[in-house]
């Protein structure tokens, strides 16, 4: 099979890759020159045991598993987390870093991670990232409480924070945060949100310890010259979510550009380099915004979404991220506006040097899971990155953010985390969706293939297809059952 090795290197092969228990033993070359060598070898006494199992990826490819580190797990009576959970292991996703599992608190959050590492669950690998300031704890609201907090986090088996405004953004509480999650070894994802981006934009809070920075806010605020704080309308009201969701993209078009792509890019720059900050746009999770009806009508909605994760999109004042109504041309305009700005700031810090991740975001807004992380990769390359390197944004980057030097590659020694494909994805992301590809021809007839075959976590192979087939029937069961709750 062919090798991408997620280093950013070109595709090589055609090689055997040898796995034994959850290491990647050796990966071997099999072109003509090679097996000439091996053959060699073989007659010098140096013959190799035969596998117990063999995958024939002749003609196929190969890479490490993707790796999406923005992920929440809104599993509930309706969704179950089986449901979430084997649409991304269809899709190649080996490795999540989620902000919530359910509603479950940190602890019981780890109790999950450690049930996928004993593989009595089927999963993609997780790293564990709860919100902070869920609960009454008053001590998330003050530096010393929270630097407590994170410490019994850390001893329960915590892998970092999630930050998505106060009381987190308050600058003392969060350079408390990030300093301790710096000392016991923990990442801290931030959320900017607008009650506060200032003065807590993303040029302050990269530089004061977060590893990562989620979506896009923060980074027009850090670039304003007309003025410190975005202007709203006079009746804007945080707490309203189309006005949050709304504005929020608008905060773009106030954006100082120059600015943006000069001195903004440069203090990011010299933070990676001083701490490892990385940058996750999640630019697929906020597409409805430029086009609602073109992410509630996707091709997969029909056969792979549950009919309570349908429900959860729909306008609802009640539910989280359900604002779209009232949601007219003009709002969906000025947010395409946006996404050119935004997507060529992403790429301009990427081509000077910046580190970049894949996360999704999925669970919200017309996204569903798996799905969502291949939809990121499109939109990386509609951004600017190249085939290569928006792959690479998916596997070795995405290590880096988990802090897992073992993830991410194809390399001997490192963990067995892998995705076949009878398809090349560098020459088309799409054929990690899970609903397949359609090619037409000259001839005008059409080819569908669902191409991601197998994908393997920890050394554990699983065929990709009869997982997704899996998710088909929870959605057909749970239709039916909707459809005949509903008869008279």
């Amino acid at each position: 099979m062919t090798v991408i090795d997620g280093s950013g290197a070109p595709a090589f092969g055609p090689v055997n890759i040898f796995i034994k228990g959850n290491r990647i033993e050796r990966v071997v070359p099999s072109d003509s020159i090679s097996r000439n060598r091996a053959e060699d070898e073989k007659s010098g006494g140096k013959e190799q045991k035969q596998p117990d199992r063999i995958i024939d990826g002749k003609g196929m490819y190969v890479m490490p598993g993707l790796i999406d580190v923005h992920i929440h797990i809104n599993a509930s009576k309706d969704v179950p987390a089986e449901y979430i959970y084997k649409l991304l292991l269809g899709h190649g996703v080996t490795t999540i870093r989620t902000f919530n599992v359910g509603r479950e608190d940190p602890k019981g959050m780890v109790a999950e991670k450690k049930k996928i590492a004993a593989n009595q669950i089927i999963a993609p690998r997780m790293y564990v990232y709860p919100f902070w300031g869920r609960g009454d704890d008053p001590r998330y609201s003050n530096p010393e409480g929270a630097r407590q907090i994170v410490d019994e986090w850390h001893a329960a088996g915590v892998d970092g924070v999630k930050i998505i405004g106060k009381p987190g953004l308050w600058p003392d509480v969060f350079h408390a945060i990030a300093d301790q999650a710096r000392k016991d070894g923990m990442g801290v994802a931030v959320h900017i949100g607008q009650d506060g981006v200032y003065p807590m934009n993303a040029v302050h809070v990269a530089s004061e310890g977060a590893s990562t920075i989620e979506h896009h806010y923060g980074y027009p605020e850090s670039s304003y010259t007309n003025q410190t704080i975005q202007n709203l309308p006079l009746g804007y009201n945080y707490s309203s979510e189309p006005d949050r969701f709304l504005e929020t993209g608008r905060s773009w078009l106030q954006a100082d550009e120059d600015k943006l792509h000069g001195e903004v890019i440069q203090s990011l720059l010299s933070t990676m380099h001083r701490t490892g900050f990385i940058m996750v746009p999640t630019f697929s999770i906020y597409e409805a915004n430029r086009d609602v009806t073109r992410a509630a009508n996707l091709p997969w909605h029909s056969t792979y979404t549950l009919p309570a994760v349908m429900d959860s999109f729909l306008p609802n004042p009640a539910h989280h991220a359900s604002y779209f109504y009232e949601w007219t041309s003009n709002k969906e305009a000025d947010w395409a506006r946006a996404y050119r700005r935004w997507l060529d700031f992403v790429n301009d810090y990427k081509n000077q040097g910046g580190v970049v991740a894949v996360g999704s975001d999925t669970g919200f807004l017309f996204s569903l899971w798996g799905f969502g992380t291949i939809r990121e990769l499109e939109m990386l390359e509609e951004a600017g990155l190249s085939p290569l390197e928006a792959l690479h944004a998916a596997t070795e980057n995405g290590a880096k953010v988990v802090k897992n030097p073992e993830l991410g590659l194809i390399r001997q020694g490192y963990l067995a985390d892998l995705v076949v494909l009878s398809e090349n994805p560098l020459a088309d992301v799409k054929v990690f969706y899970g609903n397949g590809v359609t090619r037409v021809g000259a001839d005008r007839k059409e080819v569908h293939e669902q191409c991601v075959k197998y994908t393997i976590r920890d050394g554990v192979i699983f065929d990709s297809q009869a997982l997704l087939s899996d998710v088909r029937e929870l959605v057909s069961k749970a239709k039916q059952a909707r459809s005949a709750q509903t008869k008279p």
